[in-house]
């Protein structure tokens, strides 16, 4: 243990904030101090817009006009996968929100997708509900519910 060196912080990373006004951004997450509905404070969690922004992409490279020659149960498989990567790693604190919000992304691009691929025939919203997304496509349904509230 000669060789072992003493942690130091970088200086150029290190710097103080308010919670109250800015939060912070950790591994994906964006961490703020909010007040309850009691008047109560606490650290309000939840994925950051990177996070958010990065999970749209993915989505948008699985479903787009250049890959609809592929078949209906291969792409929600892919697009399955990545949700379900994205929900366990981002379902904790109080995510709730955007997990809906992310959750009407994927079916909404999904609802495009398949319009487009089956020429357009149908109503895009009537035919293509969310319903039919999940039940008959079998889009992963992200959780809308808080984690801790589940367990219960």
């Amino acid at each position: 243990m000669a060789d072992a060196k003493e942690l130091t912080l970088n200086e150029a990373k290190t710097r103080l904030v308010n919670m109250h006004q800015e939060g912070i951004r950790f591994l994906g997450f964006t961490l703020t101090w909010r007040k309850s509905f009691r008047g109560k404070g606490y650290m309000h969690v939840e994925p950051s817009p990177k996070s958010q922004s990065a999970l749209r992409d993915k989505l948008k490279d699985i479903l787009n006009h250049r890959t609809e020659w592929r078949s209906i149960p291969e792409a929600v498989g892919d697009v399955n996968r990545v949700l379900r990567g994205w929900a366990g790693y981002f379902h904790h604190g109080n995510s709730v929100k955007v997990m809906g919000r992310m959750q009407r992304y994927s079916q909404n691009r999904l609802r495009r997708w398949l319009w487009r691929k089956q020429g357009c025939r149908r109503s895009l919203w009537q035919h293509y509900t969310p319903e039919r997304m999940l039940q008959n496509y079998g889009l992963h349904k992200l959780p809308t519910t808080a984690k801790w509230k589940a367990a219960r």
